[in-house]
């Protein structure tokens, strides 16, 4: 009897074999590519975060200074650090865009985190001014990189001001050029969907930065 039942027993047919290895592979490669997406999407939330807490401190500075924001005049470009250099503080102007950096994002009461890009790189600060259109091409209002500069946005951020790369070696607060996770601080500026369009008054700002998923971050204060 017991040699009759293991007779009876049926295998798995090739068919079935090849059907269970199929579906297996099917759902491997949903998550191979799901996780990658997820990943970006994740990161993608971070840095909304990050350019959220930027407008905040900007928000801070101002009712700190009676409404103003800092100002370019000291220098419309600072380099990402994580670390600050309490000899360079002490002797920036309150007034600049580099005592903010460190005063505001790095050493402030709500700063429980470093200023950097989920990636693990300091973010850098642009500050440049969005300027009137003068067309009536309704395509210019839109502010390329604030300035209607050969340098948009986009590419400071992934360190291509001009199309290439140029950084000046030395002091961070000093450097001139970008490398990469640049955001871009526009005054006389305010977002439209995706982009930073001209407005009226020179503490209006918007603040830029692209998303790795695809599209971008725009934030009006």
């Amino acid at each position: 009897m017991r040699n009759q039942d293991i007779k009876n027993k049926k295998g798995f047919t090739i068919i079935e074999v090849v059907l269970v290895l199929g579906i297996a592979g099917l759902i491997f490669l949903m998550v191979f590519i799901a996780l990658p997406a997820l990943a970006r999407n994740r990161r993608d939330t971070q840095r909304v975060s990050d350019i959220s807490r930027l407008a905040t401190a900007i928000t801070n500075y101002q009712s700190n200074n009676s409404g103003a924001i800092p100002s370019d005049k000291y220098g419309n470009y600072v380099s990402g650090h994580a670390e600050v250099d309490q000899n360079i503080t002490r002797t920036l102007n309150h007034q600049s865009w580099a005592y903010f950096y460190d005063s505001y994002l790095l050493i402030s009461a709500e700063a429980k985190d470093k200023f950097v890009d989920p990636d693990g790189d300091p973010y850098s600060l642009s500050i440049s001014s969005c300027r009137e259109a003068t067309s009536y091409d309704a395509s210019t209002k839109i502010c390329n990189n604030g300035q209607r500069s050969k340098s948009t946005w986009i590419e400071q951020s992934e360190g291509r001001p001009n199309g290439i790369e140029d950084v000046t070696a030395g002091n961070p607060y000093e450097q001139t050029g970008s490398k990469g996770h640049t955001i871009s601080i526009v005054t006389n500026a305010t977002c439209e969907g995706e982009d930073a369009v001209h407005a009226s008054g020179s503490r209006k700002v918007a603040i830029l930065y692209k998303k790795e998923g695809g599209g971008s971050i725009c934030n009006a204060i």
